[in-house]
């Protein structure tokens, strides 16, 4: 049976996969949904000073206590830039990379530097901008969740997205990713993209993987939160990596 580790994104929690999670344990396979330091039951713990480097710890704590091998690892959106730090430093413990509806960092990429390369001229500065306004606003280097709305997700969700994500430091997004090359040994990559929301900085990601060697794309009719409403069809894809 495989060994799933299931990333969220910015603002989220590990609750976000439950249903994903709940499909993949009915077939008998191990899921993990670890939280992010500072995001949902971990909000106590929340400070501007976590960066990009505390979640990346985060995940490698995981694998490493857990004694995890062959482990599927999946990084939704923000999850992506997280995913590509572990695999960096434990590639040797990983099966295979799925980047659903994320970022993919290269040395020296920020999450908001990503922001600019992605998004057309007109449409970047409104996120990166909010961001850092956001974070400003209250003083303490938090930026607020983006509402469920702006990611297209089914109405009936929103209110459970919502309710449910908290600030997050901005430094998490400013951050550059420190990559040595050591996860380039991992040849089974999958991207799924979220094919039903835009303006949509994930297309540009999706579309640098199609053709490559080690890489299949697949598209799904779904909001930016995959996990949330369509967590079947998540579950569907990541078993066939099984």
């Amino acid at each position: 049976m495989a060994t799933f580790v299931l990333v969220h994104g910015a603002w989220h929690g590990g609750w976000c996969y439950r249903d994903t999670a709940k499909a993949l344990r009915a077939t008998g396979h191990t899921v993990f949904t670890p939280t992010h330091t500072g995001l949902a039951e971990t909000y106590h713990l929340s400070s501007q000073a976590i960066t990009l480097e505390t979640h990346i710890r985060d995940i490698c704590g995981v694998i490493e206590w857990e004694g995890l091998t062959d482990v599927i690892l999946c990084g939704h959106s923000y999850g992506g830039m997280v995913i590509t730090g572990v695999a960096d430093r434990m590639a040797d413990k990983i099966k295979a990379l799925v980047y659903l509806d994320a970022f993919i960092p290269q040395h020296g990429d920020s999450l908001i530097s990503l922001l600019h390369t992605a998004l057309p001229a007109e449409v970047w500065p409104v996120f990166v901008n909010g961001f850092r306004d956001s974070a400003r606003a209250d003083n303490c280097g938090m930026m607020a969740p983006i509402p469920a709305e702006v990611f297209g997700i089914k109405v009936e969700n929103r209110p459970w997205v919502d309710k449910l994500c908290r600030p997050q430091a901005l430094a998490t997004f400013e951050m550059p990713a420190l990559l040595s090359g050591g996860g380039d040994s991992i040849k089974q990559r999958t991207y799924i993209l979220a094919d039903a929301w835009d303006p949509s900085p994930f297309r540009y990601f999706a579309a640098q993987c199609e053709g490559q060697a080690g890489w299949n794309v697949v598209k799904l009719p779904s909001s930016h939160d995959v996990m949330v409403d369509m967590p079947n069809e998540l579950a569907t894809e990541l078993l066939k990596l099984a």
